[in-house]
């Protein structure tokens, strides 16, 4: 349950009443406040197991050679894999709600402090898209979580390796990659099926990736980008800003649960989608049988 510093902090939310007075807020995570905050995740994880992730990155640096639609599961692998092993992470965003039902209760934003522009690659239009939408990365260098303590405190959070945390993205192969190497501490894996195995064993069998459930939904009257689908459902942006990590994991969250209630309402039907990324899907699941 969460402690008392939690519901006294203004991030967790309860009863409709609370809800309609208050606006969820997004807990800002830096280097002199992570071992705190992830004392709340901690506490809070059994009473909110559904977990919605987004992150932020510096864009792509190594670009597909034919059409994305002509490229096989295993050539996008190979190019997601040729990204993230030489591009760093700058941002994490996780929502917590307590069913699939439920309107996200917490929300953190983990700042990372690794990428440099002026010294690491990165896509210039992807960096000053983040910095128009309010990343400091001044900020997350002077004051930001290295990569290990967060590795750290995630492996020893209850969020990862734990069967009973279910995880809700939106068109996550990269977002998913950048935490199984944050997690290895080191390079991706050679393999999709081998990335794909662990992807399972952190973030267990229950992933649901957006992108994928929209296949599902009305053939076709669902497409484009988060925000876009997210208006076409009648959602609407909870708290922060657009392209900033824990802002887009609630949006992502309150999408995936109105997609539920109005295309997976049959028991069992949101079962056909788990463990499935967008883009990255395997013809024979066989693969990821050790």
């Amino acid at each position: 349950m969460p402690s008392e510093e939690l519901v006294a902090g203004g991030g967790y939310r309860h009863g409709q009443k609370q809800q309609q007075q208050q606006q969820l807020e997004i807990r800002q995570v830096w280097a002199d406040n992570v071992e705190r905050e992830f004392r709340l995740i901690r506490a809070a994880i059994e009473r909110f197991p559904y977990v919605s992730m987004d992150t932020e990155f510096p864009g792509v640096i190594h670009r597909p050679t034919t059409h994305p639609a002509a490229m096989t599961p295993a050539h996008r692998y190979a190019l997601l894999k040729s990204n993230v092993d030489a591009l760093h992470l700058i941002q994490v965003g996780l929502a917590f709600a307590a069913s699939p039902s439920s309107p996200p209760a917490l929300a953190f934003q983990v700042n990372l402090r690794e990428f440099d522009p002026r010294v690491h690659r990165h896509a210039p239009e992807s960096v000053r898209l983040l910095a128009a939408s309010g990343i400091d990365l001044a900020a997350h260098r002077a004051r930001g979580v290295s990569a290990r303590a967060f590795a750290a405190l995630l492996m020893s959070s209850g969020l990862v390796c734990n069967p009973e945390v279910a995880w809700v993205t939106f068109h996550s192969a990269y977002d998913f990659a950048y935490l199984v190497k944050l997690l290895m501490g080191r390079k991706l894996p050679r393999s999709l099926p081998e990335f794909l195995k662990y992807v399972r064993v952190y973030f267990g069998p229950e992933v649901y990736d957006v992108k994928h459930m929209m296949r599902f939904c009305g053939g076709g009257q669902l497409f484009g980008g988060l925000e876009r689908v997210a208006a076409a459902l009648g959602v609407r942006r909870a708290a922060g800003r657009c392209h900033q990590a824990a802002s887009d994991s609630v949006l992502t969250w309150d999408t995936f649960r109105e997609m539920r209630r109005l295309y997976f309402a049959r028991e069992g039907s949101l079962e056909l989608c788990a463990g499935v990324l967008f883009g990255l899907e395997l013809d024979d699941p066989k693969l990821l049988v050790s």
